[in-house]
């Protein structure tokens, strides 16, 4: 923007101030303490929210890519360190934090040290969407590895009865919080091997605070997971949670109850696709009968016409025959006055053939007649 110019719209002087903000080198990558008020997470995945203390308050925005990378977020009330941009939202004019990292207050070891074992453990490969196991479609038995006590447990095996009442669940009940977590939840993973028949397992536990979470980002649960033969679903905290189990895990189920749901299909759905099945085998049944009779007739047709040709054609032959064995009939002849003859039970058809002093018969239509041949004559054509 020139420095002569004096006189500028809204917009143009709004970008200025936006521009000469960010080019700051003191308000890009500064950290902030404040506490969090009127937080707010948008449909879309931002998180929207007022940083303030004792003196001020600072329109803050965390958006989702962001917002995704951070295991757990503090709520209303908390104190928390941020770091980010200072920055102008132009449509309104204000000027707002735009908010990279968040902590809560005190936390940074345990935050940083989250980080480092993520960004270590996925190098690695541990975190590798090839090397995850599929969940059976239909398994006939599932373990559980979480706290035997809490509302997390009954959520589960609720959910899991009544989706699928005939499964069978093998409870190992583990540490979810504390020191001796991990070993726990190690050792409950490791008696579900020796239960024949388990096909899937659940690792399960209800929300807390990064502290209470702790035990699912340690490297030994981490690396537990990786090398289980079972599929393994991840159910730690609620929605916004993530842990390092989840990242290793073959699949991370958003709440306990999701987990049960993403287990196991439910029987009503089931029985609804197997009825759907059993009505499209009698449709092709019926159908493939239908076709086979319409041959059979078809077929029927067929050979009751052939034989009918045939039939046809043997009466015309037999009427020929007729026809011929009429002709060949010299009854008719004898009846109309003709005779024939025979030399020595032969016909005579010529003169040649006799000489004088043969004997012949005379045929009749009534009888017969012996003569002598006294002398031929045969006539020209």
């Amino acid at each position: 923007m020139p420095a002569e110019k004096t006189e500028y719209s809204v917009g143009e002087l709004t970008h200025y101030i936006k521009f000469r903000l960010e080019q700051d080198e003191n308000l890009q990558s500064v950290s902030v303490t404040g506490e969090i008020s009127n937080l707010t997470r948008h449909s879309s995945g931002h998180l929207y929210f007022t940083l303030k203390d004792e003196m001020a308050s600072l329109t803050s925005v965390m958006f989702k890519g962001n917002v995704m990378q951070h295991a757990s977020l503090p709520g209303n009330g908390e104190k928390v360190v941020v770091t980010g941009d200072i920055s102008v939202y132009p449509p309104r004019g204000n000027y707002q934090f735009i908010v990279r990292t968040m902590r809560r207050a005190g936390l940074g070891d345990l935050h940083q040290q989250f980080l480092e074992l993520k960004a270590r453990l996925e190098a690695e490969g541990l975190f590798d969407p090839a090397r995850k196991k599929a969940l059976p479609r239909f398994p006939r038995k599932i373990g559980l590895v979480t706290s035997p006590t809490g509302a997390v447990i009954q959520d589960i095996i609720n959910t899991l009865r009544r989706r699928y009442p005939h499964l069978e669940l093998v409870v190992s009940p583990a540490k979810v919080q504390g020191s001796d977590a991990v070993p726990s939840l190690v050792m409950a993973m490791g008696r579900l091997l020796k239960e024949p028949g388990v096909e899937l397992v659940i690792l399960a536990r209800g929300g807390g605070s990064l502290e209470d979470l702790w035990p699912f980002n340690e490297e030994g649960l981490a690396r537990a997971i990786y090398g289980y033969p079972l599929p393994v679903i991840s159910a730690i905290g609620h929605e916004t949670d993530f842990t390092i189990a989840d990242f290793v895990a073959d699949k991370r189920a958003s709440t306990p109850t999701a987990a049960a749901e993403m287990a196991v299909p439910e029987e009503r759905e089931i029985r609804e696709q197997l009825n759907g099945a059993a009505q499209a085998l009698q449709n092709s049944l019926q159908y493939f009968i239908h076709y086979r009779r319409q041959m059979v007739d078809d077929y029927q047709r067929r050979l009751s016409q052939a034989l009918e040709n045939k039939l046809s054609q043997a009466r015309q032959e037999l009427s020929l025959l007729e026809v011929k064995l009429q002709a060949a009939d010299m009854r008719k002849p004898l009846a109309q006055g003709f005779t024939y003859t025979l030399l020595n039970g032969q016909p005579v058809t010529d003169p040649a053939q006799l000489k004088e002093g043969d004997q012949i018969e005379t045929i009749f239509q009534r009888g017969k007649a012996r003569s002598t041949v006294e002398s031929t004559q045969s006539f020209e054509n």
